[in-house]
């Protein structure tokens, strides 16, 4: 069946595509797939339904959060969200590569802010029954250096409709961005965010966890050093990876359009850094492997490598809801995952 709608889909430009299934999606309230017990996992402070989630930037604003949570996912994340609404890039700014498997986006985090987000978590929260993160950034035209007070009032804003919040500081197309991960940027940033998450849970019992996501893009020295601040500093866990400016193996005419790459090139970068990060973190903190996650094959190698958990975005819009259950079984089947 999905065979057939994706040749429909594949006929329009990919955002218009997009928008299409989000609002499919959105109108969606048919029956939740049904949930194996055997697939539960805790994972540092989070139970999933199973070890397969929702990667950011799929629904960025929330616009389709009930149909999400039943297409089997254990967990969701939705954003990335910046404090005040931004259109993001020029369009076009979405590129499948239909022979690579893959895409390249330079949407530039084009959202309708944080407010709006929140509230449609606040909604879904008594239907959602999945742990439901949210990815932060911040504006375009917000500096570095004041960098710190869009992240921190994105967190504010979503610490009592989410079950954990992703730093991003990884993403190739908002200007600068990746600086925020050099060591003394990052330090202060996640310090301010530890503090307002620990204040939060002393005043309410609430704990939401705070993970960071990394780029692909960067050496294993520069890996190994923040991946030690993120730690020390008091996160819960690391989001591995973002897409990749690189163009590794890509044969489309359009391999040199700006933004980042995603889909199954991604892969052996998002392992490699899974792997690396695995190595400085020690067995239990807590990874999410994501990047070119595909199949039950790829799933498994991205948990063997040191994941706890995996997140799927281009291979949704390539082969459909099906992989879902897919590599959900086999990852409950692997008995080499912590």
């Amino acid at each position: 069946m999905y065979s057939v709608i994706r040749s429909l889909l594949f006929a329009l430009p990919p955002e218009w595509a997009h928008l299409v299934v989000l609002k499919m999606l959105g109108l969606y309230h048919g029956v939740s797939s049904q949930s194996d017990a055997s697939q539960a996992v805790i994972v540092g402070r989070m139970k999933c339904k199973n070890r397969v989630g929702l990667a950011a930037g799929f629904d960025k604003d929330g616009l389709a959060i009930d149909g999400l949570s039943q297409l089997g996912f254990g967990f969701l994340e939705f954003g990335a969200v910046t404090p005040r609404l931004q259109p993001g890039n020029p369009q076009p700014r979405i590129f499948r590569l239909k022979d690579d498997l893959a895409l390249i986006n330079r949407l530039g985090f084009n959202n309708n802010g944080v407010d709006a987000l929140a509230e449609k978590l606040d909604w879904a929260r008594n239907s959602v029954t999945i742990p439901i993160g949210v990815n932060i950034g911040k504006n375009t035209d917000t500096s570095n250096a004041d960098a710190v007070t869009d992240y921190v009032y994105c967190f504010d804003r979503v610490k009592s409709v989410s079950d954990f919040v992703t730093v991003n500081i990884s993403s190739p197309n908002t200007s600068q961005l990746r600086d925020l991960q050099t060591d003394e940027s990052i330090v202060r940033l996640l310090g301010r965010l530890v503090g307002a998450r620990d204040a939060h849970f002393a005043q309410s019992s609430c704990y939401v966890s705070l993970f960071v996501k990394i780029s692909p893009d960067i050496g294993d020295n520069e890996i190994v050093t923040l991946c030690q601040r993120i730690k020390e500093v008091g996160c819960d866990g690391i989001v591995a990876t973002n897409t990749t400016t690189e163009r590794p193996a890509i044969r489309d005419r359009r391999r040199d359009e700006k933004g980042g790459l995603s889909g199954k090139p991604l892969f052996p970068l998002a392992l490699r850094t899974v792997r690396t990060v695995r190595s400085v973190v020690g067995p239990d903190f807590p990874i999410i492997g994501c990047g070119g996650v595909w199949d039950a094959e790829s799933a498994t190698q991205m948990t063997e490598a040191g994941a706890d958990l995996v997140q799927l975005y281009t291979a949704l819009i390539f082969r459909g809801p099906r992989c879902i259950a897919e590599v959900a079984a086999a990852l409950a089947e692997n008995k080499h995952i912590n």
